[in-house]
């Protein structure tokens, strides 16, 4: 490790030469009052270099107990980022005067509190990682300006974001318990019977841009005892609020009455969110996925048994097409989530259309059962349906329902016709193969990149994940490398669970490993969203292995 010194008689060596000469920065310096890590210079002006900054725990005197669960240690993570980024836009947001250069960039966090790969705390230090722009006159090194980007600018954020003193305690401790608070309630929804939690005084509605509740909105309420549960949280008093049952739950009321925006904090709430959000406390399952029409998207050996009888002519096990009608869409949209693990499935008839009976998809001797007739069946097998609906049928069908007014919740009575007989047909796994996938653009052999926040580029194709579990596009950007890493892996081998599972597992150790520059663009991310991505690319081959029926656990056809 280089000291100070050798910092500034490198910069002034190399003070009005080529920007190349910037590469002599690569090394670790020990300053006053941290350590700075440059681990990769940008080639030229335009680029961007790669920065750490390290302040011991002695130094940097966080508690022990703000990272000594797994909950508070990546909350912590989430805080200090969330700090770094706002004094970078505070410090360093715009160029150094007279230079093109000297702005830092880190992730912006949304609303979710994520496990971020831009910051790693242990016991002992504190890590940022980041980017900043080495700042040049004319494309010569500017010794006098890069002085005072890291002698005034990084270690100005540095100073407001990577020490305990810099925050308000109440807090910082607010931060972790609500993370930590919110993980209990997810880890204890299933013993209970549960798949998921909607805490009295809830703020749903949303700002126009996410990334706070809506000014005046109504808080949620759970008023009826009957349906109320109380959580003892680990910290603070225990919270009340609405347990969400296991089963096919339907949604009625209203419109304008707090529905649809309930359905879509539930979804959120498979991640934590920060103190003010509103949906602190709106908890799910961890693999809740929010299913909508797609029209037109791709189908790859979608297993479709649930739905759809087979007949001589067409195999409903294993439905292949390039596109694929609403609410066909939607069935295939289930089935891949179930294939991938998913105990809630969440609709609303605002972007789909669950209770649509068709015949003949792709057959025409072929009778079609809804997602509606089918949900009752599906609960019982362990998986759950939420849906927002005002279709008689549906409501019929449903385990329970739930009436949404004045965003109050209160039970429903309804004479049901359920038909308890229904089988369930578990959608079989599938092996992705990209032999013959083509994962080239430009000349990059592999190339992969996050387009938007929903939008995940393959090599020349961009993938459209609309209902995708992405808030952040660091998540984006997750999954995008974890699929570069994958295709090795789809070689028929793995399931595609299996495949995209050890692709994130891999990706996370590779982001442990001392001088990775790209762990700064990555945090959490599931494998059934990566799942998502791939089964939306019509180019990767999905084979399925035939067994026999007692070993897919078929039952007797109705």
């Amino acid at each position: 490790m280089a000291s100070e010194d050798v910092l500034r008689k490198t910069l002034k060596n190399a003070d009005g030469k080529p920007f190349a000469k910037y590469k002599g920065l690569t090394n670790s310096f020990a300053l006053e009052d941290f350590e700075l890590i440059v681990d990769e210079v940008q080639n030229d002006r335009a680029g961007h270099s790669f920065m750490r900054v390290r302040v011991p725990m002695r130094s940097a005197g966080f508690p022990e107990d703000t990272y000594s669960t797994p909950s508070r240690r990546k909350a912590l993570k989430d805080l200090i980022s969330r700090r770094f980024w706002e004094s970078a836009r505070t410090y360093a947001r715009s160029p150094i005067p007279k230079t093109d250069g000297g702005e830092m960039f880190i992730p912006r966090p949304g609303q979710e509190i994520l496990d971020r790969g831009s910051v790693a705390v242990t016991e002992h230090y504190v890590e940022v990682r980041f980017t900043a722009d080495l700042p040049s006159s004319g494309g010569k090194v500017s010794a006098a300006a890069t002085e005072a980007l890291v002698f005034e600018r990084i270690a100005a954020v540095v100073k407001e974001s990577m020490y305990f003193s810099a925050y308000k305690r109440s807090k910082l401790y607010n931060h972790l318990t609500t993370a930590e608070n919110a993980d209990f309630i997810r880890d204890s929804l299933r013993e209970r019977g549960l798949v998921a939690f909607v805490a009295n005084g809830s703020v749903l509605p949303r700002r126009d841009d996410d990334l706070a509740p809506m000014v005046g909105a109504v808080e949620f309420w759970c008023e009826d005892e009957a349906l109320r549960t109380t959580f003892d949280v680990p910290n603070g008093l225990p919270l009340e609020g609405w347990g969400i049952p296991e089963g096919f739950n339907a949604i009625v009321g209203p419109s304008r009455n707090g529905k649809s925006v309930l359905a879509d904090a539930v979804f959120a709430g498979v991640y934590d969110h920060i103190p003010g959000d509103g949906r602190e406390y709106v908890v799910s399952v961890p693999e809740a996925v929010f299913v909508t029409s797609e029209e037109g998207r791709p189908a790859v050996s979608a297993d479709l048994s649930m739905f759809m009888a087979s007949s001589e002519d067409f195999d409903a096990s294993s439905v292949t097409s390039q596109r694929v009608p609403s609410p066909m869409s939607e069935v295939v949209s289930i089935s891949e989530a179930i294939e991938m693990g998913s105990s809630l499935i969440i609709m609303d008839e605002e972007y789909s259309n669950p209770c649509v009976i068709r015949k003949g998809f792709m057959a025409e001797d072929g009778s079609y059962t809804s997602i509606s007739e089918a949900g009752g069946a599906m609960g019982r097998a362990g998986v759950s349906i939420l849906m927002v609906t005002g279709d008689e049928s549906a409501v019929r069908s449903a385990d329970h329902v739930f009436l949404m007014k004045g965003f109050r919740v209160h039970p429903v009575t309804v004479e049901g016709h359920r038909d308890d007989n229904r089988a369930f047909v578990r959608p079989q796994a599938r092996y992705p193969v990209t032999k013959s996938t083509d994962f080239e653009k430009g000349r990059k052999k592999v190339s992969t990149s996050a387009v938007s926040i929903r939008a995940v580029e393959v090599g020349e194709r961009t993938i459209s994940v609309p209902m995708a579990a992405f808030f952040d596009m660091a998540q984006t950007r997750t999954i995008a490398d974890a699929i570069a890493i994958s295709k090795d892996m789809m070689d028929g081998s793995r399931s595609l669970r299996e495949a995209c599972e050890e692709a994130l597992k891999a990706l996370r150790a590779a982001d442990q490993e001392e001088g990775n520059t790209s762990a700064m663009y990555h945090s959490d991310a599931r494998p059934i969203d990566m799942a998502a991505v791939l089964n939306r690319h019509p180019g990767i081959l999905m084979i399925r292995k035939r067994e026999g029926l007692s070993e897919r656990g078929l039952v007797p056809p109705l």
